[in-house]
């Protein structure tokens, strides 16, 4: 049994986290203001990649995985590639309140992986009814209109691709280690990112910037999922995502009180009950 003293210290790594990426989203609102999408997306996963690489090799494992798990790592990689992708065309988009607010979708997509590998337990009938107020919160997100929006597309894809590669991603994680998985998973994405710029450079001027705020998100991306991916060794999987899951808090307040976002009033009671599913998936009402 794990020691309350260490639980308070995983606890912290957990919640700091989850903090790097709520300050994360509020930065890139910031930053698409200035820079172009591909533009800024290469810069950012350039310096991330360059970062979690150095941890690898100064804090990482000496010794090599099985060939499997470093497959494993590129393929769920992938999938949190386009996830993350389709998250930064949503934050180009919508308002970071709108889209941020979604993350009961992923909170809740996490709990079907857990428990599809990992035989986390869930209530089916309390889940119906947590999808449904998650769907009702999505209706008035999208100002209650049946015609989704394209942000709110881009965030659903986003919050189902993360709820997927995320969890399954824990599973090289206890091998491999957390500061490997998370360079080469940075990595794939920089594939990924380099080809959907190459295929798009008519369309786009492709350049690379090294300001303070690219810097510094590429910061909070390599701390955020490096401790998340630590968190994976010594938590159950379902409970990271959940003391995750209060990411978007940090940043719902910033883009509402700093940056002046506005939203409707549809739209303020879609976030209440966003708000109010993710509470009920934590507090294991599922």
């Amino acid at each position: 049994m794990i020691p309350f003293f260490y639980i308070c210290i995983y606890m912290i790594y957990i919640l700091l986290s989850t903090l790097f990426f709520g300050f994360s989203d509020v930065l890139w609102k910031l930053i698409l203001k200035k820079y172009n999408y591909n533009s800024a997306v290469l810069s950012r996963t350039i310096i991330s990649s360059t970062l979690l690489i150095i941890f690898a090799f100064l804090f990482g494992n000496s010794t090599l995985a099985s060939g499997y798990n470093y497959l494993l790592i590129i393929l769920f990689g992938s999938v949190s590639a386009f996830a993350f992708m389709f998250l930064i065309k949503a934050l180009e988009i919508s308002a970071i309140s709108v889209v941020i607010t979604l993350n009961s979708v992923t909170l809740i997509v996490t709990q079907i992986t857990s428990f599809l590998f990992f035989d986390d337990p869930i209530n089916w009938i309390r889940y119906s009814l947590v999808f449904i107020l998650i769907l009702t919160a999505i209706f008035l997100l999208n100002k209650a209109e049946f015609v989704l929006s394209k942000g709110i597309k881009y965030a659903l894809c986003s919050s189902v691709l993360f709820g997927i590669s995320y969890p399954l991603l824990s599973i090289p994680v206890l091998e491999v280690g957390n500061f490997q998985t998370a360079a080469i998973q940075e990595i794939t994405l920089l594939f990924w990112v380099i080809l959907y710029g190459y295929k798009n450079r008519k369309v786009t001027k492709l350049n690379l910037h090294f300001s303070f705020r690219i810097i510094g998100l590429a910061l909070f991306a390599a701390f955020g999922v490096s401790l998340l991916f630590y968190a994976y060794s010594f938590m159950e999987v379902y409970k990271v995502h959940m003391i995750a899951s209060f990411s978007p808090v940090p940043a719902l307040l910033i883009a509402i009180i700093v940056l002046k976002e506005r939203v409707t009033k549809i739209q303020i009671v879609g976030i209440l009950l966003s708000i109010c599913a993710t509470y009920l998936i934590v507090t294991n009402f599922i």
